[in-house]
Parts: structure tokens; C-alpha cells; sequence
């Protein structure tokens, strides 16, 4: 029996990051030749510039948000388990039946099966969150693998001990 007595937290995936700075960066260059060839040759040149500079910038702030550049994206500790892309607040361990991991191998999910999850969803009517967010289902609560900055198998790890140790203690 594992006792879980501080927070485990999980950043963003460094790869998510860095392949989305790439498109945002090859949207910028996009941008910038076009403003520069605007004219006889290329018309529209000043609104496709525009467009990729504003795409690239959406892009980039989309990455930041998305990757954790700006906090943990998993935290786990005795209380419950919380992931920011599930817009809900920490999840209580009495309310998860179990943990497990579905999937190919390169798309891998950590499912958190819930106990009554509609009854729990239910309850959170003044939480804010997105009403049709593919990653919270009725019956249980779907994060990706390739999420977080440490491997999957880490992650379930500390899931199910926590999960575990929370079980012990009631």
C-alpha cells in the first residue's frame, strides 16, 4: 500500500510543443513572403500574408495553452485526479472505479472509469466546462497518452497507486 501524501504533477509533451512551434514557425514564413511578393504577381498577397501571420499566432498561443507551457496539465494527489483538458474541476477518487489504458500503440488513452459518472456529472452544474468535450464521457474520463511529458506507463502508475492508497484510507 502506497500512501500518497504531496501532488504529483505532469507538464506538457516537449514533442506536442515543439512540432507545433514548427507549423506555427512555416506559417509565419508563409506570411512573411507573401507580404513581401504582394503586388502584380501575387494580388491577394497582403490578405494571404495577413491571414497565415494570424493563423500563425492562434497557432503558437494554441500550442503554449495546450502543452502546459504555462502550468501542469495532470495533477494527481489524495484528493483526486485533475487534467485541464477535461474543463472540470479535481475529480474525488470515491467517484473513479478504475483505471486502464485502451488504445493502438500510437495513440494510447488513460481511461478513468467512473462510479454513477452521469450522477457526478451532474452534480458539476456550476463548473465551467465545454458541454460536448469528446474526453468526458458519461462513464468514464478519456486523457491522451501523448499528453504529458513523462511516459504513459509512469502516469498510470502514479494514477493507480494514488487511486489505490485512496481506497486504503476509507
Amino acid at each position: 500500500m502506497v500512501e500518497l501524501s504531496h501532488q504529483i504533477a505532469f507538464a506538457g509533451s516537449p514533442a506536442r510543443r515543439r512540432h507545433g512551434f514548427v507549423i506555427s514557425g512555416l506559417l509565419s514564413v508563409i506570411g512573411v513572403i507573401a507580404l513581401f511578393s504582394a503586388g502584380p504577381a501575387l494580388p491577394d498577397g497582403a490578405m494571404i500574408g495577413s491571414l497565415s501571420l494570424a493563423l500563425a499566432a492562434g497557432f503558437a498561443f494554441h500550442v503554449l495553452r495546450s502543452t502546459g507551457a504555462a502550468g501542469d496539465v495532470l495533477t494527481i494527489d489524495s484528493e483526486g485526479v485533475w487534467f485541464r483538458d477535461w474543463n472540470l474541476p479535481k475529480v474525488p477518487w470515491r467517484h473513479v472505479a478504475g483505471i486502464h489504458v485502451a488504445g493502438i500503440r500510437l495513440r494510447l488513452l488513460i481511461h478513468i472509469d467512473l462510479i454513477d459518472g452521469e450522477a457526478f456529472l451532474a452534480g458539476l452544474d456550476g463548473a465551467p466546462r465545454r458541454p460536448a468535450n469528446p474526453l468526458v464521457r458519461p462513464d468514464r474520463l478519456v486523457a491522451p497518452g501523448s499528453a504529458f511529458d513523462a511516459p504513459i506507463g509512469d502516469v498510470v502508475v502514479a494514477l493507480r497507486e494514488a487511486h489505490e492508497a485512496a481506497a486504503a484510507s476509507t
